[in-house]
Order: C-alpha cells, then sequence, then structure tokens
C-alpha cells in the first residue's frame, strides 16, 4: 500500500511538472503528437525513476530501492520499475525526480522515445530506439524560443 501511495505521489509531482511547463507554452510530444500533463506523466514515470535512482547512487545518497527490467510496455515504454522494500520518504526522492524532470525531461520533451532511450541505455548501454525497435524519432516543431537539443546520449 505504501508502494502504491508513494508511486501516486511521484504521479503527481510529474503531472504538477508538466502540467506547469504546457501552460507556460513549452509541449510534450510522443510519436509526434501533443501530449497532456498526465499522459507524460504516466508515460515518463519509470524513465524518470531510473535516472533519478542513477543520479541519487552516483551522488552517494543511494537508491530508492527500486529495480528496472524491460518487458511488456508499461503503458508504452517497456521499462518497468519494480519496488524491492517499502517505499523511501517522498521528500527524499522528490528533489532527484525534479532534477531529472527539469533537464533530461524538459531535453526530451520533443519526443519523449528519447528519454526512455535514455533510461534504457542505463540497463543496457548498447540499447538504441533505431535497432533495438521499430520506432523512429519524429521532428516535432521546435518554437523559436527554445534554443537547445536533446543532451542525453551526447
Amino acid at each position: 500500500m505504501a508502494t502504491v501511495d508513494f508511486e501516486s505521489r511521484l504521479r503527481r509531482l510529474v503531472t504538477g511538472l508538466a502540467d506547469q511547463e504546457i501552460k507556460a507554452g513549452r509541449a510534450f510530444y510522443y510519436d509526434g503528437g501533443v501530449m497532456y500533463a498526465d499522459d507524460v506523466a504516466n508515460v515518463a514515470l519509470p524513465s524518470i525513476l531510473c535516472i533519478a535512482q542513477d543520479l541519487s547512487q552516483r551522488l552517494g545518497v543511494g537508491g530508492f530501492g527500486y529495480h528496472f527490467k524491460m518487458g511488456a510496455p508499461n503503458p508504452v515504454f517497456p521499462l518497468h520499475a519494480i519496488p524491492e522494500r517499502p517505499a523511501p520518504r517522498f521528500f527524499g526522492v522528490a528533489p532527484f525526480i525534479t532534477e531529472v524532470f527539469d533537464g533530461e525531461v524538459m531535453d526530451c520533451r520533443h519526443d519523449l522515445a528519447l528519454l526512455f532511450q535514455a533510461a534504457a541505455q542505463l540497463l543496457r548501454p548498447e540499447f538504441r530506439l533505431d535497432t533495438h525497435t521499430n520506432y523512429t524519432v519524429a521532428t516535432a516543431a521546435i518554437s523559436a524560443e527554445d534554443d537547445s537539443a536533446p543532451s542525453i546520449g551526447r
């Protein structure tokens, strides 16, 4: 029960962050289509959690108690976050989720498949969307105020 509540709180956090960006005119895309904030949270949360836990571990803070594996689509990408112990404190994880959102998610907002690819590469460094899936990254219209391309994988 605690893990369900924890993941629900994380989903609400990501939904709120995405909603703020959408209201500021910065849309999110997947497969060429514009996404709503709750869709961003549902599709991206496993990837965000994977990247955030990796960041936390690299900084010496430790993991969040999740194991990640590739499997059936969840709901779109085949990355699953499996809790291995009771959920950590939300306020210990939220800053890492926010950091990943502000960095990697925003860098990949023109096609969230790139975010999945970044997370998948933490599990399998050789993973590439173009060689391991049938997916081709769509080119979304980028507004004049956007001056950065995705930085993941450089």
